[in-house]
Order: C-alpha cells, then structure tokens, then sequence
C-alpha cells in the first residue's frame, strides 16, 4: 500500500469563543489572518477559504514571504499548543487551485490543522 504523501504546505489554525462580544474567532499562526463568525464552523470554514484564497494568490505572485510575512502573536501560538495537546487537531484539506503549481492534484496536497480551546469545541 502506497505511503500517504506529507501536506506541500501545512497551516495551524486557532480557534477560541470570545466570551466578551461572544462570536468565535480564527487565527491562522504563519499568515496572522483573523476570521470572525458567530459560530465554530462558520469560521472554520472562513479561514479555510480566505487560506485557499490567499495561498493561490501567492503561488500566482511567487511570493510566499508575503504570505507569511505577519505571524500571529506568540501567545496565539501558545494557546494553539495548549489546544493541540488536549484534542488532536483537525486535518482540513484545501483546494488549491493556481495554475502556476496544481496543489489540487491528487499527488500534491496541503492541509491546515484546526485546533479549537475548550471554549470552542462544539
């Protein structure tokens, strides 16, 4: 049985309920994209098309240094690891779909691991 092939590119993502304005918000740890939403999924899904969005348009560009030009803040990190550690994280495929490089091809793949704080587990 053939291997599994490893992700081309792999993003963490955190998810955490805001208590105060209650809506959950999505950061994305290498790009520092935030997403906001009223529900758990509705941002999971977001932040999954704003990656497959701004993911494309660097491959377009050949600038992934832009991309990852603004991390999430260190505590964001923080808690991602905390996250991960109690609930294994999410794998979410996205479609990427520039035609510089066909990340949506079966041999080439990429994926962003959602971990969620307790708060935000549905």
């Amino acid at each position: 049985m053939p291997k599994e092939r490893e992700p081309f590119i792999v993003f963490r993502v955190l998810i955490e309920h805001d208590p105060k304005y209650s809506f959950y918000v999505a950061h994305c740890l290498q790009t520092g994209s935030v997403v906001t939403a009223d529900d758990v999924d509705t941002a999971e899904d977001m932040m999954k098309e704003l990656l497959e969005d701004e993911i494309s348009y660097a491959i377009v560009h050949n600038n992934l240094k832009n991309l990852m030009s603004t991390p999430a803040p260190l505590e964001i990190w923080r808690q991602w690891s905390r996250a991960a550690a109690i609930t294994e994280p999410k794998k979410v495929k996205l479609n990427i779909t520039a035609k510089e490089l066909r990340l949506d091809e079966p041999e080439m793949v990429s994926e962003v691991k959602v971990a969620r704080t307790e708060a935000a587990v549905a």
